[in-house]
This record gives C-alpha cells, structure tokens and sequence, in this order.
C-alpha cells in the first residue's frame, strides 16, 4: 500500500467508529449515576467495538491508523469506566489497578515494536478478555445486587484472561528466537 492510499483510508467508517467510542467515554462517565443511560451509552459504545472490526474485514476498509486507534479506544472506554466504577465503591481498587496496568505495559510493548516495524495483533485471549470487561462493565453500571455480582463474577474472569493473557504477550515477545541462539 502507497502513503496516498494510506492518506484516503484515514478517515474511513472503522476509524470514524473508534473516535465515536472515545466520544463516548465522557458522556457515560457524567451519566454514571444515573444506571439506565450509562448502561445504554456503554453498550452502544461497546457495540462500535465490534462493528468497526467487522466493517473493516467485510469491506477491505483496514488502516494503519485503525489498527492501532481501535485497541487505544478499547483500552481509554474500558479503563475510564474501571476508574469510574471504582471512585463509586462499585468494582475493587485492586482489580482496576491489575486491569489498567495490564493495559498500560501491553500497549507499551506493542508501541515500541510498532516503532522497530513489528506489529503485534491482538490474540484471541486479549479479545476475550475485552468482551468479558464490556459484559461485566454493563451489568455493574446497572447498579442493582444481581447484576452487580453477576458483573463482578465476569470481571473476575475478565482479569484472569488478562493476566494469561499478557503473560502469553510477554514470553512471546521475549522468548529467544531460533535464529539468535546460533
């Protein structure tokens, strides 16, 4: 693909739905308290998620920037709402700081080999582990004793994916190659 192509795929459907999710982020955290709206704003958000992957296979529309904009909307909607749930005594401190700070090294890494010309995709376990956050997320914004601790439940299973997960990141980037060790 030429830098002229790049430039007309910028701004397509995909792209445009990750920027939509991070629009969302301030309104779900203003309607935070008011269960019903964050709920709906945070599945429509979490709904773009899905959408913007899809469009971009089905339609050929994949991007440099999308491939690197759609983990960072992912990463700024889940983490904001984690700090947000937290700040109201919804979801432990101590899950938040695992969750966040997973986040945080994994990008890291996948921005300092972006760097070299290495991409590093996403894993099944890395998805999984967002489904999870954006199922147990909703069911903890609907603030009632059920879905709070079926949420929990999930946030519970979202945390262990991540931490496999990032450890699977992790030996794989710093396993030594084959090739190195002669």
């Amino acid at each position: 693909m030429k830098a002229k192509d790049e430039k007309l795929l910028l701004w397509t459907l995909p792209n445009r739905l990750c920027i939509i999710r991070i629009l969302f982020i301030p309104l779900i955290i203003i309607f935070i308290e008011r269960e019903y709206v964050a709920f709906i704003l945070f599945i429509l958000a979490g709904i773009t998620d899905g959408l913007d992957g899809f469009v971009a296979r089905r339609f050929q529309l994949t991007s440099k920037l999308g491939l690197y904009l759609d983990p960072i909307a992912d990463k700024l909607l889940v983490s904001s709402v984690l700090i947000a749930l937290t700040y109201y005594h919804r979801i432990p401190l101590w899950i938040t700081i695992l969750l966040v700070c997973r986040e945080f090294i994994i990008n890291g890494l996948r921005s300092f080999y972006a760097i070299e010309g290495i991409t590093i995709y996403p894993s099944f376990t890395g998805k999984l582990k967002t489904a999870l956050q954006i199922v147990g997320i909703s069911c903890i914004l609907l603030d009632n004793k059920l879905t709070n601790l079926i949420g929990l439940y999930v946030i519970y299973c979202a945390l262990f994916f991540s931490i496999y997960s990032a450890i699977n990141y992790i030996t794989a980037i710093f396993r030594p190659r084959a090739e190195e060790l002669k």
